[in-house]
């Protein structure tokens, strides 16, 4: 009989391989030649100047992960799923592949240099050199940016349907990038205006975005970094997956410079996951797991409760509530102390 601990191994083991199909894939614009209808491996082979019999076997694992059809005779067609890895259509993941594909790949095999020393490497870190090292790749500048705006788009609808903004006037987007989180807000409270504010180098991706978003008269963008300079004044800060990028004394000086722009009656929301106490082998505490671990590479932290509330009190800030799921989305409600 064969030993469960050692098929448990080897399950863990057997999952890097996926995210490399995909991304080799979209590199290679293989669903947006399939746009069409299904065609050959020699036809893509020749449209896209590949090697006939490397994208047969390609197109025959990527069929085997549901991305692909195989139709006999080296033809293949896409199928929903694989839909979603084209750059045309308004849901897509391309950029959301590339970026688990490259960047968080890189970080993720920095971990054992963080257990070594406490901090990830220069070359894949999200502190301040890392970001600026971004900023002068604008292909994954962008990828990044256009895999967060999908999900903060998401995360900003069910918040609004667990955090109520009607007190609120004014909003800022700290740390927003190209702004889907504060556009989902200001759809779903007609009367809030706000800004998104983060790195120069972001701007004219925002102001598009937002444009699109039927939202040019009531969101703005304002250029500037929490480690510089307070975020402009507002009623309510978002922070939404900004603190977990970064370390206490990094995540600290951000939360201070939110606090000097709130004023006294200003609220900062930080939207991140929420740590158990203890860690159990459940479906709940491994998705949680596979975030830490993810910012382990890069210099940062997923946080508990307790951990969140010693943080704030550092910056100056009280923990007033908690709301939503803590092992989905998590807001945490802070004012100044």
């Amino acid at each position: 009989m064969r030993d469960p601990a050692a098929a448990h191994v080897e399950e863990l083991i057997d999952g890097f391989w996926p995210i490399h199909v995909l991304t080799a894939l979209v590199k290679l614009e293989l669903p947006e030649a399939l746009a069409g209808g299904p065609a050959t491996a020699a036809e893509l082979a020749q449209r896209l100047r590949l090697h006939e019999f490397g994208v047969f076997r390609l197109l025959r694992v990527a069929s085997a992960i549901g991305i692909c059809r195989d139709l006999g005779e080296r033809r293949f067609e896409l199928t929903g799923a694989g839909r979603l890895l084209r750059a045309d259509v308004e849901d897509s993941l391309r950029a959301q592949v590339l970026f688990y594909g490259e960047m968080m790949r890189a970080g993720l095999a920095d971990i054992p240099e963080v257990v070594r020393t406490g901090r990830a490497g220069h070359s894949v870190t999200l502190g301040p050199e890392g970001f600026d090292e971004l900023a002068e790749a604008p292909e994954r500048l962008d990828a990044m940016h256009r895999t967060m705006v999908g999900s903060s788009r998401e995360v900003g609808e069910d918040l609004c349907r667990i955090y109520d903004f009607s007190p609120h006037r004014t909003v800022i987007d700290v740390g927003g990038g190209y702004g889907g989180l504060l556009a989902a807000v200001l759809r779903a409270y007609p009367h809030l205006s706000g800004s998104v504010f983060d790195l120069p180098s972001v701007e004219s991706g925002a102001l598009v975005y937002l444009e699109t978003q039927g939202l040019k008269e009531r969101a703005g963008f304002v250029a500037g970094s929490f480690f510089e300079a307070s975020p402009p004044p507002a009623d309510c800060y978002l922070l939404k997956y900004i603190i977990h990028d970064w370390d206490d004394e990094q995540a600290r000086r951000i939360l201070t410079s939110c606090r000097e722009g709130a004023g006294a009656d200003g609220v900062i929301l930080v939207i991140d996951r929420l740590l158990p106490g203890r860690f159990a082998d459940v479906p709940e505490h491994r998705r949680l797991a596979r975030a830490d671990v993810t910012m382990m590479g890069f210099g940062g932290q997923e946080r508990s409760e307790r951990e969140m509330s010693t943080l704030l009190g550092a910056a100056g800030l009280r923990l007033v509530r908690v709301v939503g799921d803590a092992g989905a989305l998590s807001v945490i409600e802070a004012r100044v102390a």
